[in-house]
């Protein structure tokens, strides 16, 4: 399954949290009947991710905490009905929702970003599946904070993408 580059589509629901500081949007072709929804890959996108990406994300918490920044130790099933009620959690909230698209926003102290999965339907079963990013910085730490990790958000956005299609599908 590859995932590649793409860009916004008009009728998401993120565009109207453009413009932003930083934006970008992911996508891949898959092909099968299987029933999935926009909230079924942000939950499995959360909370199944590879083990080398779980390393990343606990030194990232490691590394956050002294400056008092969520280190997203959260509850799971909190944040599974967060999704799927199109609520909030303590550290996360569902902006929008459409049957094609689920929205869910973290905002922090330093920044604010918003995280799409989008569903296009395509001819017979194959659907394009995007996950898009917008991030708003509220301060300057936002943009060292973010600019440190931008390589390994590109990498661990596109492989969790993958990594989850391949579980569901």
């Amino acid at each position: 399954m590859k995932v590649r580059n793409s860009t916004i589509p008009p009728d998401s629901l993120i565009n109207q949290y453009l413009p932003a500081n930083y934006s970008d949007s992911f996508e891949c072709e898959t092909d099968s009947d299987k029933k999935i929804t926009p909230d079924d890959i942000q939950v499995s996108f959360w909370t199944t991710m590879p083990g080398w990406v779980n390393q990343l994300f606990k030194l990232r918490n490691l590394l956050v905490k002294p400056f008092g920044l969520q280190a997203g130790e959260e509850k799971i099933q909190e944040f599974k009905e967060c999704i799927r009620s199109g609520g909030n959690c303590s550290f996360a909230s569902v902006t929008d929702k459409s049957p094609q698209e689920t929205i869910i926003c973290l905002d922090d102290k330093h920044l604010c970003a918003y995280l799409s999965i989008h569903i296009e339907n395509l001819e017979g079963n194959r659907k394009k599946i995007r996950s898009i990013t917008v991030v708003h910085f509220h301060y300057w730490l936002g943009y060292v904070y973010f600019y440190t990790i931008c390589p390994f958000h590109y990498l661990v956005v596109r492989n969790m993408l993958r990594y989850t299609l391949k579980k569901l599908i």
